[in-house]
Formats: structure tokens, sequence, C-alpha cells
């Protein structure tokens, strides 16, 4: 039987942090990651942000996480900060490529979703916003985060419930 705390995943962003050594990690610890895994169920990966990654780190993260771990991957910054999310700047072929990347993560049921993080000034384009969930591909969970009030309208969540893509609260 599921009950609903089985349906919570708390995790931060990411589990790589030097200062984490001694208050979180032990100072001997082989795999930051493995020790991670020990305390949370779920981690949003915040180095796909700023590079893909190689297909040998995804399958590291795939091995070295339990049955059950859930990953979340942001969406590279060159395609939405660097191209913001403009199907004619070539983000098609940027995508396609991150997802292939990602493969190893959904195959093994251990990629939760993909987070669209916004660039702060990105002001409310609905237009351009809804050419970009075109592209998406349906197999793979999208996740949102606007980081402009514009966007808080009752058009912009019809257009993610359109697209099923969730929207993500942040609490900074």
């Amino acid at each position: 039987m599921t009950t609903p705390i089985d349906r919570v995943f708390i995790g931060t962003s990411g589990w790589s942090y030097k200062d984490w050594v001694g208050p979180f990690y032990n100072e001997k610890e082989k795999s930051l990651l493995g020790a991670y895994c020990k305390v949370f169920r779920t981690v949003e990966i915040d180095s796909t942000f700023y590079r893909y990654p190689s297909k040998g780190t995804v399958m590291g993260w795939v091995k070295y996480s339990p049955e059950g771990f859930i990953y979340t991957a942001k969406l590279p910054k060159l395609i939405t900060h660097t191209k913001k999310l403009d199907v004619n700047e070539g983000i098609e072929t940027d995508l396609q490529k991150f997802i292939e990347l990602l493969e190893p993560l959904y195959l093994s049921g251990k990629l939760g979703c993909i987070l669209i993080q916004l660039p702060p000034k990105f002001d409310y384009t609905p237009d351009q916003l809804e050419e970009f969930f075109k592209i998406l591909p349906t197999h793979v969970k999208f996740a949102v985060e606007f980081r402009e009030q514009s966007w808080m309208r009752e058009e912009t969540w019809k257009m993610l419930e359109k697209y099923n893509v969730a929207y993500t609260i942040v609490d900074e």
C-alpha cells in the first residue's frame, strides 16, 4: 500500500560540495553520492545546467544510487538562458542530445523529470514558451521554474496543463 509520505521526495540541489565534508559527509567517504543516497531519496542534478554530462557520468549516477532513487536533471543553460528556448536557434537538436545522454536514467526508472529553470528576466512570452513545449518529448516528464512574476497568471497554468508540464515552486 502506498501512503502519502511514499510519494514525497525530499532532497537537495546537488550533492558534491566541499563544505559538506565534515558536517554531512565523513572525511573518508569514498562516494559522496553513495553517502547522500543513504539520507535522501532524490536530488537535483545542478551540474547539467552548466554542461552536458558524459555517458559515463550518467551511467555512474545509475550505478551508485539505489533502486527507487529519483533524479531531476536541470536543462542546460545553453537552451534556457543562452538560446532562451527559441526554437529558431536550433534548440531541438540541443534538447535531443541532452535527452539521449540521460537515457540510462530514464531506462532505469531513476529520471523523475527535467527541470526547465527560466532566466530571472524571461518575461511573459507565452507563444515562445508554447513553441518550446511543442518540441518536448512526451515520454519524459518536465517541470518549469518561472523566476519572473509576469508568468503568474491563469493562461500560464492552462498551458502547463495542456503540455503536462509541472510547475516548480522555489523557496529561496
